[in-house]
């Protein structure tokens, strides 16, 4: 039923049945428009050809566009819905990969402590007047971690190896060698109280006996140095070095640094001698290559 122009539903602005078909009719507009401008361009001159390709293209980049920005989103938006299983097999496989390189890393940064700390021993014993016996430890007792560890030589490696022979590294004084067995040696630590070492202050030349103390309430080990003189006058963070005298270890090995000088008391030998704490120079918590030095040059 047709609508007249002046009835409510024309007045509202509503679609009419003449305005549906009209729509309906656009492609097939656009269709005869494009077979027209065919039609044209083979009945025209050669020459027009051009501006008619011209048109054709400013016609169909609308479409074009739209085209390439719709493949786009959904190449897009099939990349962001990756399923929750992918991502959780990558996070896995990341962690496998990081776990890989970490244990690498960490076997790497090994071999070159190990490379430097060789390197450290073998100029060393080169540079050394002493004879030097290399040995690896290869035991410690967990109950008495500051007192004893076991090295991998005997007296079947060299007739010489026997008991109270310094044990030294670069940086200085271990301790000295146990009981000796064919294959096998224990060491006792300078904080063993059965070590007992002469030696002296580097630079005011107060002689004393450095003794094995265990550790401390900070727990570190140390060591004392006893019998120094009423007089002397060691100071604190001066090194302490062997004396040469008592006739095991030879002068002028560092033993370690002096911690705290303690004040004279009765209590502590009578009051005749001054008593200091000593850091030992070697970290005797990562023990792992030394020498004994044998005797003779």
């Amino acid at each position: 039923m047709p609508v007249d122009e002046d009835s409510p539903l024309a007045a509202r602005g509503e679609p009419t049945v003449g305005s549906r078909r009209g729509v309906g009719r656009v492609p097939l507009y656009l269709g005869a428009a494009s077979l027209f401008l065919l039609l044209i361009g083979l009945a025209l001159p050669h020459a027009w050809e051009r501006e008619l390709h011209k048109i054709g293209l400013e016609m169909a980049s609308p479409f074009l566009s739209a085209w390439d920005h719709s493949v786009k989103f959904w190449d897009d938006f099939e990349l962001g819905t990756k399923t929750l299983n992918q991502i959780q097999a990558e996070l896995k496989q990341l962690r496998v990969q990081n776990t890989e390189l970490a244990m690498k890393n960490s076997y790497l940064s090994h071999l070159q402590e190990e490379n430097d700390r060789l390197r450290e021993m073998l100029s060393f014993r080169q540079s050394s007047s002493f004879r030097l016996l290399s040995c690896r430890v290869i035991s410690r007792d967990p109950s008495n971690w500051w007192s004893n560890i076991y090295v991998d030589i005997g007296w079947s490696d060299d007739g010489r190896l026997s008991s109270d022979l310094p044990v030294v590294t670069p940086r200085g004084v271990v301790g000295k060698t146990g009981i000796i067995a064919r294959n096998l040696s224990q060491i006792i630590l300078l904080t063993n109280e059965n070590c007992k070492i002469s030696a002296m202050s580097e630079v005011s030349k107060d002689q004393g006996l450095v003794v094995g103390a265990g550790t401390a309430a900070d727990n570190k080990p140390y060591a004392r140095m006893i019998y120094l003189p009423r007089n002397a006058q060691v100071a604190a963070g001066e090194r302490v070095l062997t004396s040469g005298l008592g006739g095991v270890f030879p002068a002028g090995l560092y033993v370690g640094s002096i911690r705290q000088v303690l004040p004279l008391e009765a209590s502590r030998a009578f009051g005749l001698y001054r008593e200091a704490t000593v850091d030992p120079g070697v970290d005797l918590t990562e023990l792992s290559e030394m020498f004994v030095v044998l005797p003779g040059r």
